[in-house]
C-alpha cells in the first residue's frame, strides 16, 4: 500500500532541520562583538565557537543509535528542538562568558541530536522513499538554515536591532513553531527495513578500507578545517586584518561562504566521488593561498574571491569524501562507518580552530592564517597523492 503524503510532516522536519542550522551559524557575526565588549583574545573567541562542535559530538555519540530503536522519531526531534531553544535564548541574553559557552553548548547538542535523526525522518516520510531526492532536499534545507543564520544577524547590526538578543528570540520562536507542526502532523512512516543482501564495493579498493577511509577522512579534516575557521574567525579576519569596520558587511562574508558551500554540494554530486574529493582540496588549497594574500596586501576584494572558492571547494571535498565512504563502507556496518565520519568531520570543526585561536594570540592573526595555509596545503598534498596511490590503484587479479 502506497504511503501516505506526510506533507506536513516533512515540511516540519525539513523545517526543523533549517532551524538548528540557523541557531548554529547566526552566531558568526557576533563574535567580534564580545571580543570587543569583553577584551577576549583570539583563543577564547574560538573555544565559544567549538564548544559548539564538542556538543554535536556528545549528542551524535548518545542519540545516534538510540533514533533507530524508538518507534516514532519525532520524541527526539521535538526533544532535540526544545534543547536548540534552550541554547538559543541563553546565548542570546548571555550576561557573561560561561553562560554563552553553555548557549553554544547546548545549540551544538541541539543540532548533532536533530540533524541525523531528522535526515533519516524525511526518507521514511517521502511515499517515494526517494534517497537521492531527500539527500538533495536535506542539502538545500541545510545550506539555507547555515547561510540564513549569519545574514539574520548580519541585518541586525546593520539596523542595529537588538543584534545579541533578537536573531535568537527568532530562532526560539521558528523551533517552537516546529514543535507545534510536528507534534500535530500525520506521522505515517515507511517501515524500516535491512536488506541483508546488500552488496558493498570495499573490494574495489585495492589498498583496503581503512586506508581509504583515512584518505577520506584526511579530505574532510581539510575541509572542515576551513569551514570551521570561517565560521568562528572569519569575521574576525575581516574585522582586524582587512580592516572592514562593518561587522555586518563580515557577516556576510560568512554567509557567502555557507551559501556557496551549500550549492557547490548540490552540484557535486554528479562528479565521480574521487574526482569531487580530489578537485575540492585542491580548490580549497588555491583559495586560501588568495586569502592570505589578500591579508598581506590588504585587499578585501581578493579576500571575497578567496571565499567563494574555498566554498566551492568545501562542498566539492565534502561530498567527494562522503561519497568514498558509502562506497567501502561494509554494508552491515554503513551507519558505525559514516558516524564515524561526522565524528572525525566535528572533531576538525573544533580542534583547528581551537589550534588557530592560539597561534592567534601568540603570532598575531596574520600569523595564525598563515599557519592555516600552511596546513591546508601540505595537507592537500598528502591526500590527494594518498588519493591517487589508493583509490585509483588498478584492481588486483584474485
Amino acid at each position: 500500500m502506497a504511503l501516505p503524503a506526510n506533507r506536513q510532516a516533512r515540511f516540519f522536519v525539513a523545517l526543523a532541520i533549517s532551524v538548528a542550522l540557523l541557531n548554529s551559524t547566526a552566531a558568526s557575526p557576533l563574535y567580534t562583538s564580545y571580543r570587543m565588549m569583553w577584551s577576549l583574545g583570539a583563543f577564547t573567541v574560538a573555544f565559544i565557537f567549538a564548544i559548539y562542535a564538542f556538543g554535536t559530538l556528545i549528542a551524535l555519540l548518545v542519540l545516534g543509535r538510540l533514533s533507530d530503536r524508538l518507534p516514532d522519531r519525532r520524541l527526539l526531534i521535538i526533544l532535540s528542538l526544545g534543547v536548540v531553544i534552550a541554547g538559543a535564548l541563553i546565548f542570546g541574553f548571555a550576561g557573561n562568558l560561561p553562560t554563552l559557552m553553555l548557549g553554544r553548548l547546548l545549540a551544538g547538542a541541539g543540532t548533532g541530536g536533530l540533524t541525523g535523526i531528522a535526515n533519516a525522518a524525511l526518507i521514511e516520510l517521502d511515499p517515494k522513499a526517494d534517497a537521492r531526492a531527500n539527500a538533495v532536499l536535506a542539502t538545500a534545507v541545510f545550506t539555507g538554515g547555515c547561510a540564513l543564520g549569519p545574514m539574520i544577524s548580519s541585518a541586525a547590526l546593520h539596523f542595529d536591532a537588538w543584534p545579541l538578543h533578537l536573531p535568537f528570540v527568532l530562532i526560539a520562536a521558528l523551533a517552537l513553531i516546529a514543535i507545534l507542526g510536528l507534534a500535530t502532523a500525520s506521522w505515517q512512516p515507511a517501515p524500516r527495513i535491512t536488506d541483508p543482501r546488500e552488496a558493498t564495493a570495499a573490494d574495489d579498493v585495492p589498498a583496503g578500507r581503512y586506508t581509504a577511509f583515512a584518505v577520506a577522512a584526511g579530505a574532510l579534516i581539510i575541509a572542515w578545517a576551513v569551514g570551521s575557521t570561517f565560521a568562528g574567525l572569519g569575521v574576525t579576519f575581516v574585522h582586524e586584518l582587512l580592516e572592514v569596520h562593518s561587522q555586518a558587511a563580515s557577516g556576510v562574508i560568512v554567509a557567502a561562504f555557507q551559501l556557496v558551500a551549500g550549492i557547490s554540494q548540490l552540484a557535486s554530486q554528479r562528479l565521480d566521488s574521487n574526482r569531487a574529493m580530489v578537485l575540492g582540496t585542491t580548490l580549497i588549497a588555491l583559495a586560501i593561498l588568495a586569502c592570505a594574500l589578500a591579508i598581506w596586501i590588504t585587499s578585501p576584494l581578493l579576500f571575497v574571491l578567496g571565499t567563494v572558492g574555498s566554498g566551492i571547494g568545501y562542498g566539492a571535498a565534502f561530498v567527494g569524501a562522503a561519497g568514498v565512504v558509502n562506497r567501502i563502507a561494509p554494508a552491515d556496518r554503513r551507519a558505525t562507518w559514516v558516524s564515524t565520519f561526522y565524528i572525525t568531520g566535528y572533531l576538525a570543526n573544533a580542534l583547528p580552530v581551537l589550534a588557530l585561536g592560539f597561534l592567534g594570540d601568540q603570532l598575531g592573526l596574520f600569523g595564525a592564517f598563515l599557519c592555516l595555509t600552511v596546513f591546508i596545503v601540505v595537507g592537500t598534498f598528502v591526500v590527494n597523492g594518498a588519493a591517487k596511490l589508493i583509490l585509483a590503484a588498478p584492481r588486483p587479479a584474485r
